[in-house]
């Protein structure tokens, strides 16, 4: 005899079939996901993307130091290149130049002239004239340069110097033999104090035991055969050494 399902058991049953039902679509996507995964390719699965990148970033890495090197290696013969060249002279033409160069340094301040005296000078070094020639002309001067080192000089002397009579030493054959423009842009340069100088000027001759009242000492200052200050300047100079 057959068995009649009651509506429990129908209920029950289809209960059972849902789940199984449901159990098994899990399985299956379970299955479909499993096999996209297996499926893709190498190159975008995770355990490889990583590793990927990574090695990516060091090969860039080592080709742009790489770059930078062949940069250099290759700057660096023109940067040789364009270093001057040091002047091919004789044995006498080339001892003449290390000595120009010896006085360009000593802070003296030569122009072309007294240094080329210096050299043929039978007090100096005796050089033929077209050797120390040879050595002034390559000796890579900077003759402004050198003219304000001998104003400085003359400046820090103590002995008070105004713009006229700087000038005139520095220009004077007896002197440094600068060139005019030479000159006048060494003393442009040289930032003195000419009141400063005029007083210097004053406390030498007021400390020389000759005597000087105010008129004969700004006489002695302001004189074109003395110090070539100007009236101003002389009268400040008196005023400080006490002549008033």
């Amino acid at each position: 005899m057959t068995e009649s399902n009651t509506p429990t058991d129908v209920k029950r049953n289809a209960k059972a079939q849902a789940a199984a039902n449901k159990g098994n679509a899990r399985a299956q996507a379970a299955a479909d996901k499993a096999y996209r995964k297996a499926s893709r390719p190498w190159f975008k699965k995770k355990r490889f993307l990583l590793p990927l990148i990574i090695l990516i970033v060091v090969i860039i890495t080592i080709a742009s130091n790489s770059g930078k090197k062949d940069t250099s290696a290759t700057s660096a013969p023109g940067t040789s290149a364009s270093s001057p060249a040091a002047p091919s002279g004789t044995a006498a033409q080339l001892q003449a130049l290390a000595a120009a160069k010896g006085y360009l340094i000593s802070g003296i301040g030569f122009s072309q002239a007294s240094l080329t005296k210096q050299l043929t000078s039978s007090a100096g070094n005796g050089f033929a004239e077209a050797d120390a020639q040879w050595a002034v002309d390559n000796a890579g001067a900077d003759w402004n340069g050198q003219a304000l080192k001998a104003a400085k000089g003359y400046l820090t002397s103590g002995m008070g110097f105004s713009q006229a009579s700087l000038t005139k030493q520095l220009t004077a054959v007896a002197g440094n033999q600068f060139t005019e423009a030479q000159a006048a842009d060494a003393v442009a340069n040289s930032g003195a104090d000419w009141n400063a100088e005029a007083v210097k000027a004053a406390k030498g001759y007021m400390s020389s035991g000759m005597g000087f009242s105010r008129q004969s000492l700004i006489g002695q200052l302001t004189s074109a055969a003395g110090n070539q200050f100007n009236e101003a300047q002389a009268g400040y100079a008196a005023d400080q050494v006490g002549l008033k």
